[in-house]
């Protein structure tokens, strides 16, 4: 990996780092990262001092012993294994890798080899009948097992997000209707409409054949990087 000396850069990745579901969560392992960043960037060894570290970072006294405590040590650990989660999870098409090497305390920053990102979508409760709720349970277990797709369930549009995948489900004469519709929530533009129906009786049946419908549907349009209106 090409290593990165740009400020801007580095400090742009911490807080993408930062604002992380994996960081939010852990305060203590983001203030250790930061202050070794800050170390680094700067050019000081401090980030390098387990003693100071222990100091700046845990509150350790001015008579801190590491021998004594291994805060720090523990302390790294965590977060080399939570750096590792986050480039697994949110950070997966991050262009900058921070590590933290075994044995030390000074990070390194890495450029990483460009990956195709996955494209994400957010599914809104699909309503208009009972079975509504199993339907939109089974289409986000379908889609999210593609492995192509991010897949999100949010309660109403103003999530923050950027493609909703919407439906409602109708039942007459013994036969079952889906209409569903990707928009973007930016400017409300439909990307993609589909319509199904099934005659079944069985509302199990008739929320896995739905949900495999519109996740084929869904995928399809996705992997040809453009959206049209299919179904019946």
């Amino acid at each position: 990996m090409e290593l990165v000396s740009d400020r801007h850069t580095i400090e742009k990745q911490l807080e993408r780092i930062a604002t992380s579901d994996e960081f939010r969560k852990c305060p203590r392992l983001m203030r250790f990262l930061r202050f070794t960043v800050n170390e680094a960037l700067s050019g000081r060894d401090g980030g390098s001092k387990e003693r100071l570290i222990g100091m700046e970072v845990f509150g350790r006294s001015a008579d801190y012993d590491a021998g004594s405590d291994p805060v720090v040590r523990v302390e790294a650990r965590r977060l080399r294994r939570k750096l590792a989660e986050y480039y697994a999870g949110d950070g997966t098409g991050d262009p900058l890798e921070i590590r933290l090497p075994k044995g030390g305390y000074l990070p390194t920053f890495e450029l990483r080899a460009s990956r195709p990102m996955k494209r994400s979508v957010a599914v809104l409760p699909f309503s208009g009948h009972e079975l509504s709720g199993g339907l939109t349970t089974r289409l986000i277990a379908r889609l999210a097992a593609s492995g192509d797709l991010r897949v999100f369930r949010i309660s109403n549009r103003d999530a923050d997000v950027e493609l909703i995948l919407e439906g409602t489900v109708r039942h007459a004469g013994g036969r079952f209707r889906c209409d569903s519709q990707l928009v973007s929530s930016i400017d409300g533009l439909h990307l993609w409409a589909g319509s199904f129906d099934c005659a079944n009786r069985d509302a199990f049946v008739v929320e896995d054949e739905f949900a495999g419908q519109i996740a084929t549907a869904v995928c399809e349009a996705f992997s040809h990087e453009g959206f049209s209106t299919i179904g019946a």
